[in-house]
């Protein structure tokens, strides 16, 4: 197990070198969160008791709370009564609603097995209601449905699809039936429930990573390494089972693998010509490895990791420890047989030092990495638009394997403390983690499930 540590580290965390300097700058994506009350479920000639409205209104809450967009405003008995005004005739409260400095109200009922939603903007003085939503009285199979709810109260106030249905995968580290230890694939929803393990390999599984759905569909197929065979080898499996199949049948190591967002490429680390180096495949979803890998990026001497794809699936970045202390570069990935004189990586780890783990946002702006910051590894992101760094996250205890969600606003990441290796997620506009409570076990490696 030691061995198998010490490789991953190897590649994707510190290589040595020099900290960033603290420094607490405002992000250019830091803005005011809107005001939005989001009064109490109310069941009428419903079989559901109050209790399991409660609960409803737990996950519809969490997802408002969590969207990066709104903040809840308290929730007061004058309120709940201007609510229930509000749903009966709406334009009638439009003025109270502004003098409590509310933007946004979201009133939801429940009538015998179906909920409805009420929602109020008050810029606009837009009143929408929601389409009928059918509740089973199964709260996992519900909370799904409300986790939907709050994706198109999502799109109706802010024209954008929210994250509340999207789920993540990621490993999760428990001892085995002999004492050695054991790493799986798990999935489950944002919020940290619907919590399922995918893989039952037996041994030891890292860096697991979706590939990008085709549109109007989601995600069915991922790819992680496993270290089965002693050395680390790359698989490619679907995520209704978790049954997987060799990916490459290179010698040597494998790791970090990355898929594009056109599903037509996957870069990954292999060390078959002596060196950890950036290597990419050609790949169809359907068919899986076409042809053979080819080594996009080499330097004498130097370790590789981390690739990440650019949305449009024309560049890289990735880590190298090529001037010394692992750093992040972007390069433009070439087209056949380059020559190593030819290439040209661009440093945009240029203050954050010892960055790794980098991750490309998938509007293309941000790139979100690893760096060690006053002896501490913390969250940073690189701003395209500005070509500034950003630090995102404080305090002790290291942060690693930062993974954008769909919309661009929020990361996941891990934690590494021994034995205590949590998810969290957080989001850029006002960088306040939230754990991801998902039961026993050291969690590591998330991976966010990727929209079309």
């Amino acid at each position: 197990m030691e061995k198998i540590l010490s490789l991953i580290v190897l590649v994707i965390a510190f290589f040595g070198g020099l900290s960033a300097e603290e420094v607490v700058v405002r992000l250019p994506t830091q803005t005011e969160l809107l005001p939005l009350y989001l009064s109490n479920v109310v069941g009428e000639d419903t079989e559901f008791d109050q209790q399991y409205l409660a609960k409803l209104q737990e996950v519809l809450r969490y997802d408002l709370e969590n969207n990066g967009i709104t903040q809840l405003v308290a929730n007061t008995s004058e309120k709940e009564k201007l609510a229930a005004k509000s749903y009966s005739d709406p334009k009638s409260s439009f003025s109270a609603w502004r003098s409590a400095n509310v933007r946004y109200v979201v009133v939801p009922r429940v009538y015998a097995n179906h909920l409805t939603i009420r929602l109020i903007g008050l810029n606009n003085e837009m009143v929408k209601e929601l389409s009928e939503i059918g509740l089973s009285g199964d709260l996992d199979e519900d909370r799904r449905r409300i986790h939907r709810a709050a994706d198109a109260i999502h799109a109706e106030l802010f024209g954008t699809p929210g994250i509340a249905s999207t789920r993540i995968l990621f490993t999760k580290r428990t001892p085995g039936r002999g004492g050695e230890m054991v790493s799986e694939v798990w999935e489950a929803d944002y919020d940290g429930a619907g919590v399922r393990q995918i893989t039952h390999d037996g041994g030891y599984i890292v860096t697991p990573t979706y590939v990008p759905p085709a549109p109007g569909m989601a995600s069915r197929q991922f790819l992680y390494v496993t270290y089965r065979w002693g050395q680390p080898k790359l698989m490619y499996a679907s995520l209704k089972d978790g049954e997987g199949q060799r990916f490459s049948f290179l010698k040597g190591n494998q790791l970090l693998p990355a898929v594009s967002k056109q599903r037509d490429q996957v870069a990954f680390i292999s060390d078959v010509t002596g060196n950890p180096d950036l290597f990419i495949q050609p790949f169809s979803p359907d068919n899986g490895p076409i042809g053979k890998p080819r080594q996009i990026f080499a330097a004498p001497g130097a370790v590789q990791g981390s690739p990440t794809f650019s949305p449009n699936g024309t560049e890289i970045a990735f880590v190298s420890n090529k001037a010394g202390a692992a750093q992040v570069y972007t390069m433009t990935i070439p087209a056949g047989a380059a020559k190593a004189k030819d290439l040209r990586p661009v440093l945009i780890s240029t203050r954050a030092r010892n960055g790794t783990a980098p991750s490309w946002s998938p509007d293309g702006a941000k790139i979100a990495f690893t760096a060690l910051t006053d002896g501490v590894r913390q969250i940073w992101m690189y701003d395209h638009t500005s070509g500034q760094e950003y630090q995102l996250t404080t305090g002790p205890g290291n942060k690693e394997n930062p993974s954008w969600a769909p919309d661009s606003l929020h990361l996941v990441y891990n934690t590494s403390d021994p034995g205590a290796a949590e998810l969290y997620m957080i989001d850029v506009r006002r960088l306040k983690p939230v754990k991801i409570n998902l039961g026993q076990g050291e969690k590591r490696f998330p991976s966010w499930e990727p929209r079309a």
